[in-house]
């Protein structure tokens, strides 16, 4: 049976993500700060420092 996203390989992956959740840590992390001091932008805006890491990030960030 084919699936969508990648077949069998992608299938598995996703059903591990799942089934890992105890080796999640528990660690309670501070909250992130001083992200309110940053201006307001668009979501296009905000993902293109992220082109040169993610190259297809902007095609995903259109609503």
């Amino acid at each position: 049976m084919a699936t969508a996203g990648g077949g069998e390989e992608a299938t598995i992956q996703r059903r591990l993500r799942f089934s890992d959740v105890v080796q999640e840590s528990l660690e309670i992390l501070a909250p992130i700060g001083g992200y309110s001091k940053v201006p307001l932008v668009s979501l296009e805006e905000a993902v293109k420092p992220l082109v040169p890491i993610l190259p297809d990030v902007q095609s995903h960030a259109y609503a």
